[in-house]
């Protein structure tokens, strides 16, 4: 006998926003389990999704609040729409009708039309959102008021950690008193990218210096 558990998955793009409405329709439909994710949902890599994955078993329902909490990718939605499937995993989708005819193959092409077009309306969302933003930072840089994004390994960055790295960082570059770039990085817990920009600007204002 397969026991059926309800599933409910949570997610907010940030830290600092707030998942209280979402986990107390959790607590409303009495969820076995909650999987929560603070991150965007731009990708899949997030810890609490795959952990869901591995959690549900077949006969299990997965609800979320909306569709675009799975994801705001059209293609993310319906490769996750299709992993359920695979595992025989219902989808409830609170903002979506439900439908209930008593044939499951139309109930299912339903919820599968239904999600469709509302991933569709998720992912034009999102890029008209990158849109604005675009025309938002051409005109601030025509106005000469776009100052980009704060830098945070930097000599001025306003992160104290950030400045204090920066530091650590030049002090070794200057002195020659490392290693080698990749040793150096991890002494001061910063991928190879982000040491090599940092190198870079030290390079940048080496010269500048020159110039003047």
């Amino acid at each position: 006998m397969i026991i059926m558990a309800l599933v409910f998955y949570a997610r907010v793009s940030s830290k600092g926003q707030n998942l209280a409405r979402q986990l107390a329709r959790a607590n409303e439909v009495k969820a076995d389990k909650i999987f929560t994710d603070k991150q965007s949902g731009k990708d899949l890599n997030r810890p609490d999704l795959e952990r869901m994955f591995e959690y549900i078993r077949e006969g299990d329902i997965v609800e979320v609040v909306s569709l675009d909490r799975l994801s705001r990718d059209y293609n993310d939605i319906q490769h996750l729409v299709q992993r359920l499937k695979d595992k025989k995993v219902k989808l409830i989708v609170d903002d979506l009708p439900q439908t209930n005819t008593g044939n499951p193959l139309i109930d299912q092409f339903m919820l599968d039309m239904m999600v469709n077009l509302m991933g569709f309306v998720a992912q034009n969302e999102r890029e008209k959102i990158r849109d604005r933003q675009r025309q938002g930072i051409v005109q601030a840089k025509r106005r000469g008021a776009y100052k980009g994004r704060p830098v945070k390994y930097a000599a001025q960055s306003k992160n104290r950690e950030g400045r204090l790295v920066y530091e650590k960082v030049r002090d070794a570059i200057t002195s020659g008193n490392y290693k080698s770039k990749a040793q150096l990085a991890r002494e001061v817990g910063l991928s190879r990218q982000q040491l090599y920009r940092i190198i870079n600007q030290i390079n940048d204002q080496k010269n500048e210096l020159k110039e003047i």
